[in-house]
């Protein structure tokens, strides 16, 4: 089993290559930087990194979890590596698989959101609307449509300071409630 002092060692050294990847990415170096998030990768899930990007989101999440709960601090940076890997392959002109590895990344932050309410703050919802923004542009699976559907109508609950602070509104959310409710229709029902 792992130690929390291990666990906090991988997570800073995590974060030290997300540090490295800005770097790296402003460089042009795009093959180091990749590499550096599949070592980051490899070092956080125990697993090769093309392993772990042909799993589902429950077969990642089962790689996060430590005595049967998510381990959310390693989940968040795992979440940022695969926001960067979207943001390294966008730069490289392969949207597809940028794609990927956005809604790889938000299905991890919307995750996050949806487990740990009560510390829902502004980073996180920053880094979920920019994700959603970018990738509502064409449809997504129906697992990310209901959990942002469940984040919208989470967000409904909190004090519109903290929406405001984070560039979103409860009128935003209401709205953006209502177009999932729309798009999943009879699934609800």
């Amino acid at each position: 089993m792992l130690t929390e002092d291990y666990v906090m060692r991988m997570i800073n050294q995590a974060l030290a290559v997300l540090l490295r990847l800005v770097g790296l990415k402003q460089a042009g170096q795009y093959t180091q930087a990749h590499q550096e998030i599949d070592q980051a990768l490899e070092l956080l899930l125990g697993v090769r990194a093309d392993l772990a990007r042909q799993l589902d989101d429950q077969g990642l999440l089962a790689l996060l979890t430590l005595g049967g709960e998510l381990d959310l601090a390693r989940c968040a940076v795992v979440a940022d590596l695969f926001k960067e890997e979207g943001d390294l392959l966008t730069a490289q002109n392969q949207p597809g698989e940028s794609r990927l590895a956005y809604l790889r990344a938000l299905s991890l932050y919307l995750e996050i959101a949806l487990r740990d309410l009560d510390n829902l703050g502004a980073d996180l919802i920053n880094k979920i609307e920019g994700l959603y923004v970018t990738l509502k542009k064409s449809p997504l699976p129906v697992e990310t449509q209901l959990a942002l559907l469940d984040y919208y109508e989470d967000l409904l609950e909190k004090d519109e300071t903290l929406l405001l602070s984070s560039g979103t509104s409860w009128r935003q959310a209401e709205i953006e409630a209502a177009n999932l409710r729309a798009q999943l229709g009879p699934l609800l029902a």
